[in-house]
């Protein structure tokens, strides 16, 4: 047999074994994504790694990505997705590692996945919504609040009916104290009977902070009505049942936010420091001292110590 024979044999055969192997390969991948299909992650996950020591790719490390995220293996995940050029990421991978880092408590990197991801993906309205949200929930300083109304009013020009962008868009007003703003936007999605109850709580306090105090106590008794377990609706309809000196419906409401909030010491002081308020102004001036001691026993507070004097050299 001569060299060239020799050589052609060999060609051969090293084709046919690669041959082989792809077909192989391509059986573990069929096998793999008929497992997910199923919602079983754990076979799906060694198909696919059997797979990979065939044949490494960026798609089958993204379907091995996602097995980890469907196993809320988190950490396992995100290691194989950072590795991926950012626009080589399939649109589930990239919300896959934004979802990842907001599960793991790291809002800061989320956001920067939430950047990335809008900016590759700009009518993608349910991130686009959550990024605004996380950019409200951690602001700390307030500074960032701009960024959120932003997003929202440039997504609004292209789509002004998407309910989740229109909450968010009306929460960010809000936090921007863009009163005015907000209440219309809010306005609007009660109009379209998106009725919830962070809708009817942030409607109130958009009148209460504009002053208008009858539609504040409306809305927020709605929230109430709507949720009467949640503590900051029953403590927010109180203050303005104060400030509206109807002060029987401010007494039960802020009793029943006491109840609610335990143990929470600054709410609990200024719950009883509003209920004594009510109860002076009732004429009960036994109960307004009991409740100013109340708050005073969770912070000092120099205007309720000298309120007790006040109302206690008038006894």
């Amino acid at each position: 047999m001569d060299r060239k024979t020799l050589i052609a044999i060999i060609m051969l055969l090293v084709s046919n074994a690669g041959f082989a192997l792809n077909i192989n390969r391509n059986e573990l991948i069929v096998k793999g994504d008929s497992c997910v299909t199923e919602n079983d992650y754990f076979h799906a996950l060694d198909y696919f790694q059997k797979a990979q020591k065939i044949r490494d790719t960026k798609d089958l490390q993204m379907k091995i990505a996602d097995c980890y995220y469907c196993r809320y293996q988190l950490k396992e995940c995100i290691t194989i997705l950072e590795k991926i050029k950012e626009d080589s990421l399939s649109h589930d991978a990239f919300k896959e590692l934004y979802y990842a880092y907001g599960a793991m408590e790291n809002p800061s990197t989320q956001e920067i996945y939430g950047y990335a991801l809008i900016r590759r993906f700009p009518m993608d309205s349910k991130i686009l919504a959550s990024l605004m949200h996380l950019i409200i929930d951690n602001d700390k300083y307030g500074t960032r609040q701009f960024l959120a109304v932003e997003f929202g009013e440039k997504y609004y020009k292209k789509d002004s009916d998407n309910v989740e962008v229109n909450r968010a868009l009306a929460q960010a007003y809000f936090f921007s104290l863009k009163y005015d703003k907000s209440l219309n936007m809010y306005q609007r999605l009660l109009q379209e009977k998106d009725t919830t109850f962070s809708g009817l709580y942030y409607t109130g306090l958009c009148y209460e902070y504009l002053h208008n105090l009858d539609s504040a106590k409306m809305y927020l008794q709605k929230a109430v009505n709507m949720s009467p377990k949640n503590p900051v609706g029953m403590y927010r309809l109180g203050m303005v049942e104060g400030m509206l000196h109807l002060n029987a419906e401010a007494i039960s409401h802020l009793e029943t936010a006491a109840q609610l909030y335990q143990p929470n010491p600054t709410l609990m002081r200024l719950i009883y420091k509003n209920l004594g308020q009510s109860e002076a102004e009732s004429g009960n001036k036994t109960k307004a001292i009991d409740a100013w001691k109340k708050a005073l026993a969770y912070e000092p507070d120099d205007d309720i110590t000298s309120k007790i004097k006040q109302i206690s050299g008038s006894k």
